[in-house]
């Protein structure tokens, strides 16, 4: 083996562990479970916004760093109001201190036709679990 193809070997596996590196999600992630999503939900704006209805989780693509849900969402506030389900999207990014912490990132329905979106788009909340309850 010349040094050139042994170069060009190193370099490829390098190249390789790098892209696999970045694609595999690490195993320190924090999870992100439905009570946490539903308790930030719940409490980001309480006047408008009640989760009836929690749909669960999926994950868009081949991005292991992104979550949508699907959530029932009705105004407590307005009793006439009909609910409304809505697509709250969830992102794991890195804080300063290189921890890796989920955020809702989007809570927008499309419940006017497809080219209407109607919620808020620029949201940076983090997620934490909730409170454990009081025993009764």
């Amino acid at each position: 083996m010349t040094p050139s193809a042994a170069g060009r070997r190193v370099g490829l596996l390098l190249l390789l562990g790098f892209l696999l590196g970045c694609a595999v999600p690490s195993s320190a992630s924090p999870p992100l479970t439905a009570a946490a999503a539903q308790s930030l939900l719940d409490g980001w704006n309480p006047g408008y916004c009640k989760v009836v209805e929690f749909y669960g989780f999926y994950t868009p693509g081949e991005r292991a760093n992104s979550r949508v849900a699907y959530v029932l969402i009705a105004n407590p506030g307005d009793k006439n109001q009909k609910q409304l389900v809505y697509e709250a999207r969830f992102q794991l990014l890195a804080t300063a201190d290189g921890a890796q912490r989920w955020f809702l990132v989007s809570l927008v329905s499309h419940s006017q036709g497809l080219s209407r979106r109607q919620g808020w788009d620029n949201l940076m909340l983090p997620v934490k679990e909730p409170a454990p309850a009081p025993p009764r």
